[in-house]
């Protein structure tokens, strides 16, 4: 049996064709879904930090790959005197499949829904976050979203429904014969966890920083580093070679050059703060792309 060979140079093309026809398939089904632009290419990695329920847990730390995002009004289509939106869908989530890549783009279809109609279906403060109002859509195209809302992401993780399954089971079984192979290199998990920090003490300095100064310099170098460091060893000025002292250094140093009965000298009065913001004077820009999957 001959094995037929393929074209490397027009696997890509291939694939988007794959990817535009399951948009279409979308379309017949809801017609109010626009039209788009495919792109494709290796997912954006993403960092979050998932905050401890109680105060002796430590925070864990999860990587994630963005797998596909819907970017309203993106492109524009100088014959047809219109914009696109972009619909990216990751390598990533080519390379689990057909059904994965069927999801991915549904829920982007819920988001194009809600931009369409109007519907604000993500936070303005954090794209990230998947209102109710996005659960509704994505019960419209076919998606089953989470009974509740979960951290981080809100109504986000959706999945298939089993009448989904059997209403583009065709659509699925051509993406499956047309997803690349996937990225080279050892398999790792989009959501690789990291090992839990450690709580935080009370007493803890992380975060802090202390202002050490070269007093022979004129005028005087300063620059803050952190407590940790400063511990570690000198920090040498590279003008003059003098060690930088801290704040409660300086003032030992110039309390036993003065001698025991020299009055200490005022300390310096506290700088006036500026008065926060109101929080009605910010406003806040809304992202016309949605993260979403």
């Amino acid at each position: 049996m001959t094995v037929p060979k393929t074209d490397p140079g027009r696997e890509g093309t291939r694939l988007i064709a794959a990817l535009e026809k399951c948009w279409a398939e979308i379309r017949k089904h809801h017609p109010d879904v626009p039209p788009v632009l495919f792109i494709s290419g290796t997912g954006v990695p993403r960092r979050q930090t998932e905050k401890p329920r109680t105060s002796t847990d430590a925070p864990r730390r999860r990587h994630f790959t963005t797998r596909g995002h819907h970017w309203a009004d993106r492109w524009a289509v100088a014959e047809r005197e219109q914009r696109l939106a972009e619909l990216f869908v990751a390598g990533e989530t080519i390379k689990d499949g057909g059904e994965e890549i069927l999801k991915t783009e549904l829920h982007e279809a819920a988001h194009s829904l809600g931009h369409v109609r109007g519907i604000q279906d993500t936070s303005k403060g954090d794209p990230r976050w998947h209102r109710k109002e996005f659960a509704q859509l994505a019960r419209e195209v076919g998606l089953e979203p989470p009974k509740k809302s979960e951290k981080p992401l809100g109504f986000s993780n959706c999945e298939l429904t089993d009448a989904t399954r059997k209403k583009y089971a065709a659509i699925i079984r051509q993406l499956d014969g047309a997803a690349l192979p996937g990225l080279g290199g050892d398999d790792q998990d989009a959501a690789a966890e990291e090992p839990p920090a450690p709580p935080e003490n009370p007493g803890s300095t992380n975060g802090k920083r202390v202002k050490v100064t070269c007093g022979e310099c004129q005028p005087p170098r300063a620059f803050p580093v952190t407590p940790k460091v400063l511990a570690e060893g000198p920090i040498l000025c590279g003008l003059c070679g003098t060690p930088f002292a801290a704040p409660g250094e300086e003032e030992q140093e110039d309390a036993a050059d003065a001698g025991p009965g020299a009055e200490a000298e005022p300390e310096p009065t506290a700088a006036a703060l500026s008065e926060p913001r109101s929080a009605e004077t910010e406003t806040t820009e809304v992202s016309p792309m949605d993260m979403g999957h």
